[in-house]
């Protein structure tokens, strides 16, 4: 009975969190990713493996569902010429990384398409609900952007799926309950 409620209360919360980003598209990528954090939350809290073998392949078309959200946002809402493409080509790349390893199974695939898109979207939606007006003023600033929000996103990868760290269970053990 705990693995059903726990698989729905997932898909559940996977599921609707992303209709938050259509009317607080900054908030609302907040949400998500803390909704992208609940599946492992959930499962450890209530102590079962609903998702088991699957939960790669599982957690991975979840984020691309919510990250299409993004993409539509940025590419249909966003005022701004140069971060409308960039966030378009950076989605492109992350949705055809996780294609190509749900195909391929080679995890190196996340380093070269690794998710730069969601901290680009979260940097841009946040400038723009601080000021509406904000645009990126040339293609220098974009890469300098580009850089800055996508080194960390390229060594969260690293760790996560190239070294395949547990990095929830590293959270949980070593930092939320450390003694």
């Amino acid at each position: 009975m705990s693995e059903w409620i726990a698989l729905m209360l997932i898909i559940g919360i996977r599921g609707l969190v992303p209709f938050t980003l259509l009317r607080w598209p900054f908030w609302g990528a907040l949400l998500c990713i803390a909704g992208d954090a609940s599946d492992s939350a959930i499962q450890d809290l209530m102590g079962v493996d609903v998702l088991g073998g699957s939960y790669h392949s599982f957690d991975k078309a979840f984020d691309i569902y919510y990250l299409s959200f993004e993409a539509w946002l940025a590419w249909f809402r966003w005022p701004d010429p140069l971060a409308r493409p960039a966030a378009m080509a950076l989605f492109l790349a992350r949705l055809t990384a996780a294609v190509a390893f749900e195909v391929t199974h080679v995890r190196a695939l996340f380093l070269v398409g690794a998710n730069v898109f969601e901290n680009f979207y979260v940097y841009t939606a946040g400038r723009l609900e601080i000021d509406p007006a904000y645009r990126i003023k040339d293609r220098a600033q974009l890469a300098l952007i580009l850089v800055l929000v996508g080194a960390p996103k390229l060594l969260q990868e690293y760790v996560m799926h190239y070294r395949e760290a547990q990095t929830w269970r590293f959270v949980t053990r070593r930092i939320l309950t450390p003694w």
